[in-house]
C-alpha cells in the first residue's frame, strides 16, 4: 500500500465559501469528518472515507447519504477524555500521511475549544508530520524549526511562542524582521507582522511557535 500523501481532517466549523475547500482539496486526499462534519463533505459533494466520533451532531438523513459511499466509521462515546476532533488528529497521526490539513476548526461560540483546537496542531508536530489549520483567511501552522509561508504583500503574520520562551533566528519576506529575537510566552511582540512579499519564512532555534497567517485578500 502506497503511504498517504495528506489526511485532510474536516470538522463542524464554519465554511461560507465551499468553493474555495472545493480548490483547496485533492483528488487523492484521504477525507476524515468529524461528527458534523461529515454534512459539510457532502454539500461539498466529498465522500469521507473515515467519520469519528460519537456521531451525535450528524443531521437529519445524513446517515442514509453516506450509507452508500461505505466510510469506516470509529464511533466512540459521548463521555470521553478527549474531543473528537483530538481522536481525529490521533488517527490522522497513527496513518503516518506527508501531510495533515484541517478545515472547519474555526468559527463557533466556544473560545476554549478554539484554544484547544489550535493547540491540537502540536499532536503532528511532535510527531514530525507537517499540519495546518486553513480557512478562507487564515493559515495556522505550528513550527519548531522552519516556517514557509506564501500569500500576498500585506497579508498578517502573527508569531506565538508556546513555550516560556522561543529563539528565533530570523525571519525573512516581513516587514519587521526578527534576528537572533526571543518571543516569549503571553507576549504580543509578534503579533500583525506583515509580508513585504509573496513568501515570508520563519527559522527558530529553540521552543515552539504558532504562526497565524492572515489574508488581507477574500479569496
Amino acid at each position: 500500500m502506497m503511504p498517504l500523501k495528506r489526511v485532510v481532517i474536516v470538522a463542524n466549523g464554519d465554511f461560507n465559501n465551499r468553493d474555495f475547500y472545493r480548490r483547496l482539496l485533492r483528488g487523492d486526499d484521504y477525507l476524515i469528518c468529524v461528527n458534523g462534519g461529515t454534512g459539510h463533505a457532502l454539500a461539498m459533494g466529498l465522500s469521507p472515507d473515515m467519520i469519528i466520533g460519537d456521531l451525535d451532531s450528524l443531521a437529519p438523513g445524513d446517515s442514509e447519504r453516506i450509507a452508500p459511499l461505505k466510510p469506516r466509521l470509529i464511533k466512540h462515546p459521548r463521555a470521553k477524555n478527549k474531543s473528537d476532533l483530538e481522536l481525529a488528529v490521533d488517527q490522522a497521526v497513527n496513518m503516518k500521511p506527508a501531510e495533515i490539513l484541517l478545515i472547519g476548526i474555526l468559527g463557533g461560540e466556544r473560545a476554549d475549544h478554539a484554544f484547544a483546537n489550535l493547540l491540537l496542531l502540536s499532536i503532528p508536530h511532535r510527531a514530525g508530520i507537517p499540519a495546518r489549520i486553513v480557512d478562507e483567511q487564515h493559515e495556522i501552522k505550528v513550527i519548531g524549526a522552519e516556517a514557509i509561508f506564501e500569500g500576498n504583500k500585506g497579508d498578517y503574520l502573527s508569531l506565538f511562542s508556546l513555550t516560556a520562551e522561543t529563539v528565533v533566528i530570523e525571519t525573512t519576506g516581513l516587514k519587521f524582521p526578527l534576528k537572533d529575537e526571543s518571543l516569549f510566552f503571553s507576549s504580543t511582540r509578534g503579533l500583525s507582522n506583515e509580508l513585504t512579499q509573496t513568501r515570508a519564512r520563519v527559522k527558530i532555534k529553540s521552543g515552539l511557535l504558532l504562526a497565524i497567517k492572515v489574508s488581507c485578500l477574500s479569496d
